[in-house]
């Protein structure tokens, strides 16, 4: 399963492609103003390590695959339904000789792209990944916001509270992620482990 880091869980081998990943611009503003409102409340170096290393690298995690997802999904959108408008009105030109023959090669070529799209959208569910990731970092950003509004007079009793509900966060994301993407990528008749 994804982690955050570009690498895949603990165990598989995976190695880190990005060790330190960058937010989109926009949002490592507001990370950046989110640290700075939080940092003396985060009285010791656990949790400010939590902070860091745990809640902001899983909300800089899922914005980075949102924005992939996103473009992913659009991309072979684009390409599946141009081509699949492109396609019929070759057809209906009907032309013979040399020109022809060009024109049912393009068809076909088209047609082929058409469905190759299709499929690795099937396959891959960049909508779905994209709505996915999307929803962790949105219930990520709520957990830290709320946890910065109740910071400055309650640190001690919010912490608590900041950290279950990133963690339900988290929980949430990987349930998803094993009944949307795994299990939907397995074939129909193959049992599951017992």
């Amino acid at each position: 399963m994804p982690q955050p880091g570009g690498g895949q869980a603990a165990g598989t081998g995976a190695s880190q492609r990005d060790p330190e990943p960058t937010p989109p611009p926009e949002l490592g503003t507001q990370l950046e103003q989110m640290h700075d409102v939080v940092e003396p409340f985060l009285t010791d170096a656990g949790r400010l390590a939590y902070w860091s290393v745990r809640w902001e690298a899983y909300v800089v995690f899922a914005a980075r695959r949102v924005i992939s997802n996103r473009k992913q999904f659009y991309i072979l959108r684009l390409v599946a339904v141009s081509s699949s408008v492109i396609v019929p009105s070759l057809v209906g030109l009907n032309l013979s000789g040399t020109g022809g023959i060009w024109v049912r090669w393009l068809t076909f070529g088209l047609s082929l792209v058409a469905a190759l799209s299709t499929a690795v959208l099937a396959l891959f569910r960049f909508g779905d990944r994209w709505f996915l990731y999307r929803s962790l970092q949105d219930d990520l950003l709520v957990a830290g916001w709320d946890f910065i509004g109740k910071a400055p007079s309650l640190a001690d009793e919010a912490w608590p509270v900041f950290v279950a509900s990133t963690e339900a966060s988290i929980a949430r994301y990987v349930g998803a992620y094993e009944s949307e993407v795994i299990a939907s990528a397995r074939p129909k008749d193959a049992e599951a482990p017992k």
